[in-house]
């Protein structure tokens, strides 16, 4: 049995570690794509195709939670990978052995819904710029540049470390209690064709899989667990000396190696064709047309047609420049010309904010993604800065 243990969980671990040097803002661009959602939903200028090229990560994690469940959590999150691996640290090094309540914890686990609740409310009175600098992690994405998020994110950087002190003595603590993205994937989890079937009458006394759940679940006291609040780890399924529980996709029984590398397989799969599809729609010129024929908000600025350059500071004090090309007094494209950004953060911002500004006409009501504000506020302020040769 130990050698099953090891072998699925290093295969978790290598998952972890690739895609957290891979994709490593894929959770924060996904929460940042939500919020993106909610805002056009409330201005009443949302348009799926047009936002497509902005809404990748968000995409891919939607409709692989409704597949498969929370796997997204349990193996490509990096924030979540990072928590991981500063309890195991701790553990081995530490020895903390802290066992919170069963019904303090299930109350807890609420309080991310509240934070969802409390983001989305801020967004819907236009005040989510009060939670400006206030993101954990804002401050973890850009963690290699201490003395910036020190002197601009402080309080999302006394959240991070106050996560990470949580998370020493309990297990995915920001995931159990804090995360609002994990709440939304809790809610729409629960249709996944995938779950863990484990009967109660087969368990005995022992509880180990409760004991060694990653997320605090009461396993012994259930017969299947489908999303909500498992992430799918798999210990459950790799510790019961009974062997008890297993994966089931479709209420068929699958081999649980077998299970995580079909998943990962899956998830590998939704993301290169959604960016596949992304690349298309780019090259077609579908997100800028679509963007101007769908403008809703008028500024009563006039531009002279043309293209015209504009240069802004982003992440680190790079220097970002663009071209904003105007097409019947409307701003018609955004293209990037160069930048010294940090360049995984900026391909994701590029395919966000010049779609918002197309789609307002402006730059003044575009929000900046969150993760990635400093390289968002460059392109904003290069495309100020041509707009404002253009009037």
């Amino acid at each position: 049995m130990s050698k099953k243990i090891k072998e699925i969980q290093i295969f978790r671990h290598i998952i972890q570690i690739i895609l957290f040097f891979l994709l490593p803002g894929v959770y924060i661009l996904a929460f940042s794509e939500l919020k993106s959602i909610f805002q056009m939903i409330i201005r009443g200028n949302f348009n799926f195709i047009q936002s497509l090229p902005g809404l990748i990560e968000f995409t891919v994690a939607i409709i692989f939670t409704i597949l498969m469940g929370r796997f997204f959590c349990g193996w490509f999150c990096a924030f979540g990978s990072f928590n991981d691996w500063i309890h195991i640290a701790s553990k081995k090094i530490l020895k903390t052995d802290f066992k919170i309540s069963e019904k303090l914890d299930s109350i807890l686990k609420y309080i991310k819904y509240g934070i969802l609740a409390l983001i989305l409310i801020f967004i819907l009175t236009g005040k989510n710029d009060i939670l400006n600098g206030t993101s954990p992690w804002d401050a973890f994405a850009q963690i290699t540049n201490f003395s910036t998020v020190i002197s601009t994110i402080t309080i999302g950087f006394i959240f991070l470390i106050l996560i990470l002190i949580g998370n020493i003595f309990i297990e995915r603590f920001f995931c159990r209690y804090l995360c609002p993205l994990g709440a939304v994937f809790s809610l729409i989890s629960k249709i996944s064709i995938l779950k863990i079937s484990k009967p109660t009458e087969k368990c005995g006394n022992c509880r180990i899989c409760t004991n060694n759940c990653s997320m605090g679940l009461k396993l012994y006291s259930i017969d299947n667990i489908r999303g909500g609040e498992c992430i799918n780890c798999l210990r459950c399924v790799e510790t019961c000396h009974r062997e008890n529980p297993h994966v089931n996709i479709i209420n068929t029984e699958v081999n649980s190696a077998t299970a995580s590398s079909f998943v990962v397989a899956i998830f590998a799969g939704i993301y290169g064709i959604t960016n596949f599809g992304n690349s298309i729609s780019i090259q077609k010129g579908l997100a800028s047309s679509n963007a101007v024929i769908s403008s809703t908000v008028s500024q009563g600025i006039k531009y002279k047609d043309g293209d015209y350059p504009g240069t802004g500071i982003g992440f680190n004090g790079g220097t970002t420049k663009v071209s904003v090309t105007i097409k019947n007094s409307k701003i018609n494209a955004i293209k990037t010309i160069s930048t010294e950004d940090t360049p995984d953060f900026y391909k994701n911002v590029e395919n966000i904010i010049p779609n918002k500004i197309i789609s307002t006409q402006s730059t003044s009501s575009v929000d900046t993604v969150s993760g990635a504000t400093y390289s968002s506020k460059g392109i904003i302020d290069a495309t100020q800065n041509a707009l404002n040769k253009a009037k």
